[in-house]
């Protein structure tokens, strides 16, 4: 199915291009991650005149499709062509201070300020995309009074730190994009970038964040991939890191050291013991809570992290996107795969229809 390209002007939302004809383009969209979208113009061609860094809205559709937004933000001339590069709408709070109100925040839901983060970039002048971020709250709260910590660490090292409130503020907040980041990897939970036209034949689109606690995407059991019919080659396969049991450390020095709860797993293996620490964890529960998803992390046999696929009945194009988790078999070389993917990345060649997807074993 062939894609259409259009060009718009930002801020000001007029057309420039219903039709561009961007040439050798490809298309990713992602979970956690702006949209991408790349391509080329020839030199002569009038509306890569009118292309601009932060100036430009690429929009990439298939019919029946949502379409695919991204913010121009590169450009460079390779011989006659002008390469062009764009992002998509959730990378445009990097990179931009806070600028309003201090905020101290006490157990505060992390996806409210997610909504504060984006109400604070659109509300400056030229500075609104129209984002709406979804209304969808969490049981997580981040956050506390402030405490000032001081101790000396058994190899006689003084250590002095504030622990305390989410904190917003001019002076200590320069990047609301990694603010966004840090949200969604602590919490966790996950985002995408949803676009949509308003109504048939209109030339208005809305532009939405996703937010999906603590995942997005789905369990497609109607769906598959296989080695040699609709994935085109034996995708790289490796054995994982192997270990039966995680000690997780935190915070602390010597016998007062935070640990978590012994967290094992039985494997038909020798005993293995992974062995990780993270100074920010300040209790027993939360060492014992962050060690879950990393013992998980160390049970599938094979790892894979990239297939090429192509438009199949057993997994049509359109039918599955990132976030959701999909079937994988067949002969890999040394490996015959019965494994569940999640697709972390999806990428497009408009010109050959190939598809190209990052993906983790669940």
């Amino acid at each position: 199915m062939s894609w259409r390209f259009r060009l718009r002007s930002l801020p000001s939302g007029e057309w420039v291009d219903h039709d561009l004809q961007l040439l050798t383009a490809t298309v990713t969209e992602a979970v956690n991650a702006p949209a991408d979208i790349t391509g080329e113009l020839p030199l002569g061609d009038v509306s890569g005149g009118q292309i601009t860094q932060w100036g430009s809205l690429l929009v990439a559709e298939q019919e029946g499709k949502d379409p695919v937004c991204a913010i121009v933000d590169h450009l460079s001339k390779e011989g006659d062509m002008l390469k062009i590069g764009a992002g998509g709408f959730s990378m445009y709070p990097t990179g931009l201070p806070w600028l309003g109100k201090d905020f101290a925040g006490v157990k505060v839901d992390p996806l409210d300020m997610v909504r504060k983060v984006w109400a604070e970039v659109q509300s400056y002048p030229d500075g609104d995309l129209g984002v709406v971020v979804d209304p969808l709250k969490s049981p997580v709260r981040i956050g506390t009074p402030e405490v000032e910590n001081n101790f000396t660490t058994g190899a006689g090292e003084d250590v002095s730190f504030v622990s305390g409130p989410f904190r917003l503020a001019w002076w200590s907040t320069d990047d609301l994009g990694k603010v966004f980041s840090d949200l969604a990897s602590s919490t966790p939970f996950e985002y995408a970038e949803r676009s949509a036209w308003v109504g048939e034949d209109s030339e208005e689109l809305t532009h939405r964040i996703q937010l999906g606690y603590p995942t997005i995407g789905t369990r497609k059991s109607d769906l598959h991939f296989e080695i040699g019919v609709n994935v085109t080659a034996a995708p790289s396969v490796s054995q994982s890191a192997y270990a039966s049991e995680v000690m997780m450390l935190g915070a602390g020095d010597g016998s007062a050291r935070v640990k978590a709860d012994r967290l094992t797993q039985a494997t038909g293996r020798l005993r293995r013991v992974h062995v990780a620490e993270d100074k920010s964890l300040k209790s027993r529960s939360a060492a014992t809570a962050a060690a879950r998803p990393l013992l998980a992390s160390f049970s599938p046999a094979h790892l894979i992290e990239s297939i090429e696929v192509i438009d199949h009945d057993s997994a049509p194009y359109g039918s599955f996107a990132p976030g959701d988790v999909i079937f994988v078999q067949g002969d890999a070389g040394w490996a015959d795969l019965a494994l569940w993917v999640r697709i972390h990345e999806l990428t497009v060649n408009c010109d050959t229809g190939s598809m190209s997807l990052k993906v983790g074993v669940e």
